[in-house]
C-alpha cells in the first residue's frame, strides 16, 4: 500500500476474470415458466397458539394419547 497517493498506482483494477455459469440459457428460461406457472397464493389455514400450523407435534401426540386411552375403555 502507497504511503503517499503520489503513490499510487495510475492503471485500473484488473477486471474480474469471468466463471462459467452455473447454469445454462435454457434453464433460466424454464425457471421462470416455473414461476410463471406456480404463482403465490393467499392462503387461509389454522394456526396453533405456539404459532406453527395447527396440529402441532405436541397437540399430535395429546390426540394419539386421548383416542389410544378411549380405545382402551
Amino acid at each position: 500500500m502507497p504511503d503517499r497517493p503520489d503513490e499510487s498506482p495510475t492503471e485500473p483494477a484488473a477486471a474480474p476474470e469471468r466463471r462459467p455459469r452455473l447454469v445454462s440459457a435454457q434453464d433460466v428460461d424454464d425457471a421462470d415458466d416455473v414461476l410463471f406457472a406456480h404463482p403465490p397464493r393467499v392462503v387461509r389455514r389454522w394456526l396453533c397458539e405456539c404459532g406453527v400450523d395447527y396440529p402441532c407435534t405436541d397437540v399430535r401426540f395429546a390426540l394419539l394419547v386421548k383416542s389410544s386411552a378411549e380405545a382402551g375403555e
